[in-house]
């Protein structure tokens, strides 16, 4: 029983001996092996070799961007003129003193470590040949854009693979057709005036499929869409059909507010955009954009003057200037010759009868009632429409002052002058109209101006 109790406790004690030793060696062996710039690979691998000396290197898979080990060691010969230390020892098993080189060499096997970013002389390990295998299985191509008949490029994408964009355009091109394909060899959806606004529901290489406000789909070259609003020129004149339309500085309803302008204001039109703004200038040169829906191309309603009773006794058809007079009205204001003077005088004949040739109170037809009015500020003017369009100073329908004559084609087409009349200010003239057989107000666009006439400075 003795000799059983001695054996089994010399049993733990061989057991407790090899746990002990198992745990002191490798705490007493740390100093020795983690010595400093020692990288823990290399550590790993003389365990390895120490512990399987006789086994093969088994393969290990590697990332494209991973460093191989022996991409990480140079050797002796390698270095070129960078001396290692001549001082150290190489079989003391210890390392050299660093140098100002700052390379490390491994005392076992003469290799110099190189840490993360260090390079001898100038170069770091050559990975050509690595980036070559890298990109070599990799498929390239060329893209070559193609054009049909018309010189139009061919959209390269299929269908299926646009873009969506659900974003506003315009139109910039003239007799634009949108295609039921986008190729302009397919069937013809519908054509599109320049300037009109359009939906792009989605994009392309060269072509967009877009909307218009009526829900017509189909595709345009996207060369023709703008992002800006689109203008197309126009000579018009319109006038103002609200109260307090707003003038702004750009065609938006965001823009900052130029004035606010008046019924009947009139407005010379330059532009029109998606008919929906105009491009307009002022009479006093003011430029900016209204809102097409708040004016009228329908001229504002004539003033009509009091009626003034005829006098019982006037001349005759054809009188001179001699005679009675052929109007009540008050003698004009005259302040010197200047064409104040001569729109009062004018406004003085209202109610005179027509009167062919006639150029006194008692009667005038059109160019007469020049005749008179420039007589009594002591200007000589011709009696005839076509004699009056070329004497005097032409200016032009921005430069028009009061008392300037405008000479008109009536009939509107063959360039004779027929009409004339006295611009009395704010689009109105006053003339003698042998339709309504007396001296009237009127509007300054009642017939196509040939040309406007200054007598006066």
């Amino acid at each position: 029983m003795r000799q059983r109790s001695k054996q089994h406790n010399s049993r733990l004690a061989v057991v407790a001996i090899a746990i002990c030793a198992m745990i002191t060696f490798p705490i007493l062996m740390i100093p020795v092996g983690l010595r400093e710039s020692t990288p823990a690979g290399v550590l790993v691998g003389r365990a390895y070799a120490a512990a399987y000396p006789d086994a093969d290197q088994q393969d290990v898979l590697e990332e494209d961007w991973a460093i191989k080990a022996e991409d990480m060691v140079i050797t002796q010969d390698q270095v070129g003129d960078q001396d290692l230390d001549p001082n150290a020892d190489p079989d003391s098993g210890t390392e050299p003193a660093p140098e100002d080189n700052g390379l490390t060499i491994d005392p076992e096997t003469g290799l110099i470590i190189l840490g993360e970013g260090q390079m001898v002389g100038e170069t770091y390990f050559d990975d050509s040949q690595h980036i070559e295998q890298k990109y070599s299985d990799i498929m390239t191509a060329m893209v070559v854009q193609t054009y049909d008949s018309a010189n139009l490029p061919i959209e390269l994408l299929d269908t299926r693979a646009f873009t969506p964009t659900e974003q506003d355009f315009y139109i910039s091109t003239s007799n634009t057709i949108l295609k039921e394909e986008p190729n302009m060899d397919s069937i013809t959806v519908a054509s599109i005036a320049r300037s009109t606004k359009v939906t792009q529901i989605a994009i392309g290489d060269t072509w967009s499929l877009i909307r218009t406000a009526e829900g017509i789909e189909g595709y345009v070259l996207t060369g023709s869409l703008s992002y800006e609003m689109v203008f197309n020129d126009i000579d018009r004149t319109v006038w103002v059909d609200a109260s307090g339309l707003k003038l702004r500085a750009s065609p938006s309803t965001d823009a900052e507010v130029i004035k606010e302008l008046g019924r009947w204001t009139r407005l010379h039109c330059s532009g029109i955009a998606n008919n929906q703004w105009y491009r307009v200038t002022l009479d006093d040169g003011t430029a900016g954009y209204v809102y097409v829906s708040y004016t009228t191309q329908k001229p504002p309603p004539t003033p009509t003057p009091k009626p003034t009773p005829k006098p019982k006794s006037g001349g005759k058809k054809g009188g001179g200037s001699g005679g009675g007079g052929g109007n009540n009205n008050p003698p004009p204001d005259i302040s010197g010759q200047n064409g104040e003077s001569i729109v009062n005088i004018a406004k003085s004949m209202l109610g005179t009868p027509y009167v062919w040739c006639g150029e006194s109170k008692s009667g005038v037809d059109c160019s007469g009632l020049v005749v008179y009015c420039y007589r009594q500020i002591g200007i000589s003017v011709p009696h005839q429409s076509n004699k009056i369009r070329s004497v005097g100073t032409g200016v032009s329908r921005s430069e028009i002052k009061l008392g300037d004559v405008i000479v008109y084609d009536l009939k509107g087409s063959d360039g004779v002058a027929d009409h004339v009349a006295i611009y009395a200010g704010n689009g109105q003239v006053i003339h003698a109209s042998s339709s309504r057989d007396a001296v009237v107000w009127g509007n300054m666009d009642m017939g196509t101006i040939l040309t406007i006439r200054r007598f006066v400075g």
